[in-house]
């Protein structure tokens, strides 16, 4: 076999270990609740135990997703008694991109979405990342879930109007670099941080939501077209090996 041929067979089995990868890291799961319901394709794994409030509810029956929680829990600090409600869905992800679009939300409960999470259930138990809208603030948060508290990673000062728009919020991981983005609904981006951490290494993808006795509102939020999957580097990898092979020919 010749040089040349030799060269050819090493790119293309490179090529197609470059390509593999691409397809692995094509996975995801996708939810617009088209089906009404939050049990199969994909099935939701609901979040309620973890400032011990009662009374949630989720319920996909319009075709969006909407979550409500009083507030009812245990009190932490001088915020009086706390409301939580959550929810997830697998498979597992270490280096993940999540997405959803967050509609008619104007209560006044955070709400946000979840990466890496562990799924405990427990009292002051669950574990993962967060990204976050606090509109008692007035930011954008990006959180490491540590159970009850939640630990600033991050925030921007930013007002998001939505009396009459919707927002797309998209929470990205990649190793232990964190990236939060939020775009308006048919326009541009409006909230972006990038944060640093390693606590977690992988988890479950979702979305959850929180409010006080002293916000003077219940935890109530709604989503729609929720995404989750690995980012796709491969493909830019693949294009690099293509053009460094043919230069490599070239010279040969």
């Amino acid at each position: 076999m010749s040089n040349i041929m030799r060269l050819v067979a090493v790119c293309l089995a490179a090529a197609a270990v470059v390509a593999g990868a691409a397809r692995a890291q094509a996975a995801f799961v996708n939810d617009d609740f088209s089906d009404l319901d939050d049990t199969a394709n994909p099935t939701w794994t609901h979040l309620s135990g973890l400032v011990l409030s009662t009374g949630q509810t989720w319920d996909a029956s319009t075709g969006q997703y909407h979550l409500q929680a009083p507030n009812n829990g245990f009190a932490l600090g001088n915020n009086g008694q706390l409301g939580f409600v959550g929810s997830y869905t697998g498979p597992s992800f270490s280096d993940v991109r999540v997405s959803a679009d967050f509609v008619q939300n104007e209560t006044g409960a955070a709400f946000g979405l979840a990466a890496r999470l562990d799924g405990n259930n427990a009292v002051n138990a669950l574990k993962g990342y967060g990204y976050a809208y606090e509109p008692f603030n007035g930011e954008m948060v990006l959180y490491r879930i540590t159970g009850a508290s939640l630990n600033d990673l991050g925030a921007q000062a930013v007002a998001l109007d939505f009396v009459n728009k919707d927002y797309t919020f998209v929470l990205e991981i990649v190793g232990n670099q964190l990236h939060g983005q939020v775009f308006e609904v048919g326009g541009g981006m409006v909230a972006e941080r990038f944060a640093s951490d390693s606590s977690y290494a992988s988890g479950y993808s979702g979305v959850f939501g929180y409010s006080a006795v002293v916000a003077g509102v219940p935890t109530d939020y709604t989503i729609d077209n929720f995404r989750a999957g690995i980012p796709e580097p491969a493909a830019g990898a693949l294009m690099t090996l293509a053009a460094a092979c043919a230069f490599i020919a070239r010279r040969r």
